[in-house]
């Protein structure tokens, strides 16, 4: 054998090593991943700290975005928290509810009525990233939207100026 074809087949075995040891770190961070989810969710259901649950939320929607299953067992919780007493809380689940890919039919029409009654303008804006984050699944409420940006005053509004980047964010075009 040649000291060419010598050092060809070394390499193809150190890729091939390689290749076997990516694969294998992919599936262990995976595993933490998916227990960090479930973490998450067990503080959403258990904790009595509004910050610990504010934070698992919020990471949840994160985790969503890397990967919508890791997190899709967490949409009922979320669901819940957005009916929540703390109005943290309740902004948090709206911005991560709208990253999850939750049902639009069920999610849009609840943020859409938070963007209406809720008296918390800190919800209302996270209402407005939630729609955001949805896309264009969230066209439903581009109306309710364009009525915080109506006049020259609300426009200059935080509340205003993020519905006017909501509407962006659902109208863009996605190709």
């Amino acid at each position: 054998m040649s000291l060419s074809r010598g050092l060809r087949m070394l390499s193809i075995g150190f890729l091939a090593i390689g290749l076997l040891s990516f694969a294998t770190i992919n599936e262990l961070v995976a595993a933490s991943k998916e227990k960090e989810a479930q973490r998450h969710i067990q503080t959403i259901r258990t904790s009595q700290d509004p910050k610990a649950v504010v934070t698992a939320i919020e990471e949840l929607g994160k985790l969503g975005q890397i990967m919508k299953s890791l997190a899709a067992p967490a949409i009922p919780e979320i669901m819940t928290a957005l009916k929540h007493s703390d109005p943290k809380i309740r902004a948090a689940a709206a911005v991560a509810i709208g990253k999850l890919d939750a049902n639009p039919k069920e999610v849009v029409p609840i943020l859409v009525k938070m963007l209406k009654e809720d008296s918390s303008e800190e919800v209302k804006i996270a209402v407005t990233r939630g729609l955001a984050a949805m896309g264009d699944q969230a066209k439903a409420a581009t109306s309710e939207l364009r009525e915080l940006s109506k006049t020259d005053e609300l426009r200059k509004t935080k509340l205003g100026r993020a519905a006017q980047d909501a509407i962006r964010s659902i109208n863009a075009r996605r190709d």
